[in-house]
């Protein structure tokens, strides 16, 4: 007996002239269809600015997501994972990652839309301590300070 597990990622853009572009990479009734891919790590434990890569063949659409993102240096991508039920409609949610666009390239028959995160890793200490005399010492008048 085997069991099908399908997966359906959602490409949820706002460009530069902040229009929304909606494209899903499995086809159902919610979205439209859009044959991509994510390449890079899509949630890390750390959380702290990890880098993927969207491909997309290179089609009208994706040189359009390209040129109304300032070559994807303005825009914003929320990316979602969701399960794909029997009866093909969209099932429960794995994952929502918010990125931010960092550049892009073009080959003859791909083009990659570079994104990075927008948060960077809390440590376990947050919210930060003050600086005072009993952490760093005599405070100094520049910029040398010796943490104990």
């Amino acid at each position: 007996m085997s069991v099908e597990i399908r997966i359906m990622q959602k490409f949820d853009l706002v460009d530069a002239s902040n229009d929304r572009h909606v494209y899903q990479n499995y086809y159902t009734d919610a979205s439209d269809f859009a044959p991509f891919q994510v390449d890079g790590s899509v949630s890390t434990l750390g959380g702290d600015n990890s880098q993927i890569k969207v491909l997309f063949p290179a089609t009208k659409y994706a040189i359009r997501l390209v040129e109304k993102g300032d070559g994807n240096r303005k825009s914003q991508l929320t990316l979602t994972t969701n399960f794909i039920t029997e009866g093909e409609q969209i099932g429960s949610l794995i994952s929502q990652e918010i990125y931010i666009g960092i550049g892009a390239s073009f080959s003859e028959s791909t083009i990659e839309l570079r994104f990075n995160t927008a948060v960077d890793a809390v440590a376990s200490n947050f919210p930060a301590q003050r600086l005072n005399e009993e952490n760093v010492g005599i405070l100094p008048l520049d910029s040398a300070l010796s943490l104990r």
